[in-house]
């Protein structure tokens, strides 16, 4: 059996993301929680005592089958008063006798009812966090790096990969830049800070980079890095899911990395 909180108590939370559309707003969004079939029919046990849990999950099974076979044969199926279930072709058709036609593939949509709507319409969340919409760098290796040498040098005219949240890069202004180290003003502080300077960014030309997605980039190193030199790596986005943003984001790596010879 799985194990579940049986205690009717709601730890409902949204979190918000800063909207590239308007000053001050967020696109708030649940974080998506899955309750499995099996701990459902644990609940369902836990608070009607004496039901017994293998003729509820019977019953289920019995009415999974009979939902699927009413759609599959075209009706749209009421789901115990919360939801219809309906198809829609996936395509359209174009013909000059569409009469002749035969449509092919559909796909399963969801109605919410009215008695659903209203419940949720009328509840309360808190936030529990809002979402940095800039691309976030977790990770910065050297790929090309052989047993023994360390991954976090890497080398000039070879390539880099970064892994991270957001990386996708794409639009007019947006790109991986090389940022250059440099020491922080406090007296006696050998703290590295990224250049201010974004004359000195070094940017990595577009037909670099090799593999370009939210979660992984790898791109050829600038030829026009100083081997010796530590940088900080940033990541700027212009565009998202090819919708141009208000505001260019960029993500910096916390660490520099040494450029080697």
């Amino acid at each position: 059996m799985t194990n579940i909180d049986t205690k009717r108590e709601t730890n409902f939370a949204v979190t918000l993301t800063p909207s590239s559309f308007g000053t001050n707003t967020y696109v708030a969004r649940v974080p998506r929680k899955t309750v499995t079939t099996d701990q459902i029919l644990d609940l369902v046990v836990a608070h009607n005592k004496g039901i017994d849990r293998f003729q509820v999950a019977h019953a289920m099974e019995l009415l999974k089958k009979e939902i699927l076979e009413q759609a599959e044969l075209g009706f749209s199926v009421d789901i115990m008063e919360i939801c219809k279930l309906y198809l829609a072709p996936l395509h359209g058709v174009r013909s000059l006798m569409p009469e002749s036609e035969t449509v092919t593939g559909f796909e399963a949509r969801f109605a919410v009812n009215d008695r659903l709507r209203k419940r949720l319409g009328g509840m309360t969340a808190a936030v529990t966090a809002v979402v940095d919409p800039a691309p976030q760098i977790s990770l910065i290796e050297n790929p090309v790096a052989k047993d023994g040498e360390p991954k976090d040098v890497l080398k000039a005219t070879f390539s880099a990969r970064l892994t991270g949240r957001k990386l996708k890069v794409g639009g007019e202004g947006g790109g991986i830049f090389f940022v250059p180290a440099v020491t922080a003003e406090s007296p006696g502080s050998e703290e590295m800070l990224p250049s201010k300077n974004e004359g000195d960014w070094i940017k990595v030309p577009d037909d670099f980079v090799t593999h370009n997605a939210d979660k992984h980039l790898e791109f050829y190193l600038p030829r026009d890095l100083e081997s010796g030199r530590n940088y900080f790596i940033a990541v700027r986005a212009t565009e998202r899911n090819g919708v141009a943003l208000k505001n260019p984001s960029t993500g910096m790596s916390r660490v520099p990395v040494m450029v080697g010879a």
